[in-house]
């Protein structure tokens, strides 16, 4: 990740509904970044009412979760959180590519921003950094998820829009050849 982030959004987020699954694993380093997260959100505007946390085992069981978050259609963004340490196999790698697979996945298919919140560091020194050190991840997340939640209620609309301005066309279209009979056209003949 970059040490340049963008600068923060001004978002009020009263309206918005935010789902978080949070990994079990690692749970001291995850709870930090939880804590992290839900503090931004909540001094975005997000009401603590609005905000749905779910707890799984591993990072691993973070995409499950999401997509059947996702399957409700209650929220406007997703955000997963979870912390994966390196070791002396290549494990941390298999979950932090099939997780960051399966997250893009899921948002692409149901719409629904998601946000990889799920760190892959090489050392509790690393994490530490990321979660409320310099590098604060956790509020990176949280203004990302409201950034993508504002899109996705604006393109949402915006598609609303066009989808009735087709079917008003389409209604327009329908009553125009509901005078129409086709034996006209061999009258003259």
């Amino acid at each position: 990740m970059s040490d340049n982030p963008p600068d923060p959004a001004q978002i009020d987020g009263a309206d918005f509904f935010i789902g978080i699954v949070a990994s079990r694993y690692n749970g001291e380093l995850v709870d930090a970044l939880l804590d992290c997260v839900t503090k931004v959100l909540k001094q975005q505007g997000v009401r603590e009412r609005n905000i749905e946390i779910l707890r799984v085992p591993g990072a691993n069981e973070i995409p499950y979760a999401a997509h059947m978050l996702s399957a409700t259609g209650e929220f406007d963004c997703l955000i997963a959180l979870g912390v994966v340490l390196s070791g002396e196999t290549t494990h941390h790698e298999v979950i932090a590519y099939g997780t960051a697979y399966s997250l893009h996945s899921i948002g692409m298919q149901s719409e629904i921003p998601v946000i990889n919140g799920i760190l892959t560091v090489s050392s509790l020194e690393q994490a530490g950094e990321r979660i409320g050190g310099k590098r604060d991840r956790g509020a990176e997340f949280a203004r990302a998820a409201l950034q993508m939640a504002w899109h996705k209620i604006k393109l949402v609309e915006r598609l609303d829009a066009l989808e009735d301005e087709k079917k008003a066309l389409e209604d327009d279209d329908d009553d125009e050849d509901e005078g129409f009979d086709p034996k006209q056209l061999f009258k003259n003949n």
